[in-house]
């Protein structure tokens, strides 16, 4: 199946930077119909600092460079990610609004931890690796022999690099291994249909990538 432009990475309206999310309850009929929404996205932005108080508290970075207050006020105030929120990882939440705080500027408050999740990449490669996806789509061929083949096989794992036979992939491992971890957690975004459908994305609970590996 194709993959659909709206589900890159660097697809502004599906991906927006903070200005250009919905006001918390906002009534916007680009984004919402009735409680289900007809379009899906998703912030992404990267993790400068991070702090715990009260609950975990990160200063984020947008991609236009805008730098906000990002507060967990989840059942468990941010415990599940504080491990995960280090300085240069991207943070990524599903339908983010801006939320209007008492004593600081305007940032998110998270409040589901099913629509967080912190991976340990930059947010540079993961827009970089958006655009790999989606050129590899396009221009099918073995990763290690450059054959341009119908019958030829993705990797099990990550769903986004070719072979052309078993003996490709298995030379082409030791390249690859380093690129499927990246490979597998950005084809969650771009492997989905961001503009229909009545159910929500959410995160798997209680999980979080870490190095390609699923920790509970």
């Amino acid at each position: 199946m194709a993959l659909l432009p709206t589900s890159d990475l660097n697809n502004a309206h599906t991906f927006p930077s903070f200005f250009n999310l919905p006001a918390e309850y906002e009534i916007n009929d680009a984004y919402f119909s009735s409680t289900n929404p007809r379009k899906h996205w998703c912030f992404l932005g990267r993790v400068v600092s991070s702090g715990v108080l009260v609950r975990l508290s990160l200063e984020v970075e947008d991609q236009k460079g805008h730098k906000f207050l990002v507060a967990f006020h989840t059942d468990d105030r941010g415990a599940a990610f504080q491990a995960l929120c280090n300085a240069g990882n991207t943070i990524a939440v599903l339908y983010a609004t801006q939320h209007t705080f008492a004593f600081s500027p305007p940032g998110l408050r998270l409040e589901e931890s099913a629509h967080v999740k912190v991976f340990p990449y930059t947010l540079e490669k993961m827009l970089e690796t958006s655009k790999e996806l989606f050129k590899k789509a396009e221009d099918k061929r073995c990763e290690v022999c450059g054959t341009v083949d119908a019958i030829m096989k993705k990797c099990a794992r990550c769903k986004g690099a070719w072979y052309c036979s078993k003996t490709c992939q298995k030379d082409g491992w030791t390249a690859h291994k380093y690129k499927c971890a990246i490979f597998r957690d950005v084809q969650w975004f771009v492997s989905r249909n961001w503009e229909s459908g009545r159910n929500t994305h959410s995160f798997l609970v209680g999980r979080a990538s870490w190095n390609g590996l699923r920790l509970c």
